[in-house]
């Protein structure tokens, strides 16, 4: 009988354990943003240069760009264009999407963790920091990039840049190798991998370059001897069973991560929102002990 995936795969106790301890953090990425009909990175490339016309560039051109098949590079042009023609992209108008409820993010803003989003838009509202200053618990720029912020629950960490400032915005390939290079990201992403269990939602086989530049650059290979703390929570159809295996392999030697797959044959996509709704009312948070608060700001000041 062939294996088969489970519509609402178990929460792994390592999971459970790190929510219960303060030491989970989950990792956010486009998948999710698209389940409320965000744009694509095709998506969100073409709605950039639309902007541009006809001021920055003529009907013409912006046909002949979208032709393009990588969108990195449309970007980069987009840019390009933008900052020759003095023309002021509005990033926060294509992300700007009306939410009907039931929607993944509400059940996703119950979990009491702290986040990481390669996501420029701010739909991740944690229900615990609703009445806290959002200047508190939400972080863009560079410079905030630091593992002392991932260890308060409901911290919102946009390793991307953010809406809210296009200039932090990490949208083209020169900004993605000039910002993976960048000292403050690379320690950023080893104390996470180190000191973190990583809960990656929102990542399909589309992301997986995304994916594992992160890990490559955050160096999350540790010795064997050690507990797997990340896992990737990944949509396959039933037919993609023998592939999910090869790639769950894959991942566990190379990354130390747990691959854990979900079927799409029923609702695509979509059955992530089943999953996390389940999710959200098993786990229990906790915060981190204050000594080990204390013991990680040491090492970072140290480090």
């Amino acid at each position: 009988m062939a294996a088969t995936f489970d519509p609402l795969p178990n929460i792994q106790p390592e999971i459970e354990n790190a929510a219960q301890s303060g030491e989970l953090v989950v990792f956010v990425g486009a998948g999710i943003s698209r389940l409320i009909n965000c744009p694509s990175w095709e998506g969100f490339a073409d709605r950039v240069l639309d902007q541009l016309a006809p001021e920055g560039i003529d009907y013409y051109e912006l046909a002949q760009i979208k032709n393009i098949a990588d969108p990195k590079k449309r970007l980069s042009i987009a840019k390009l264009v933008a900052r020759e023609k003095r023309i002021k992209i509005d990033y926060a108008r294509i992300f700007d999407v009306s939410l009907s409820s039931p929607n993944i993010y509400e059940y996703l803003n119950s979990f009491n963790s702290s986040f990481v989003t390669t996501n420029y838009e701010k739909y991740i509202l944690p229900l615990s920091r609703k009445k806290d200053p959002e200047k508190d618990w939400r972080f863009y720029r560079r410079e905030h990039l630091l593992g002392v912020n991932l260890d308060h629950n409901g911290n919102v960490i946009h390793i991307h840049g953010c809406v809210d400032e296009p200039e932090s915005m990490i949208i083209t390939t020169r900004d993605y190798l000039e910002h993976y290079s960048s000292q403050e990201v690379q320690q950023f992403l080893q104390y996470l991998f180190e000191k973190k269990t990583v809960l990656f939602l929102g990542y399909g086989l589309e992301e997986i370059e995304v994916l594992e530049y992160i890990f490559r650059r955050g160096g999350a290979s540790p010795p064997e001897s050690q507990r797997i703390r990340r896992f990737i929570l990944q949509g396959f159809f039933q037919a993609e069973w023998a592939l999910f295996e090869k790639l769950r392999s894959y991942y566990r030697e190379s990354f130390a991560t747990e691959l854990i797959g979900f079927p799409k044959d029923y609702r695509d996509y979509a059955q992530q929102m089943e999953i996390i709704k389940i999710w959200s009312s098993k786990l229990k948070f906790e915060h981190m002990a204050l000594a080990d608060e204390v013991l990680a700001l040491e090492e970072e000041i140290r480090g």
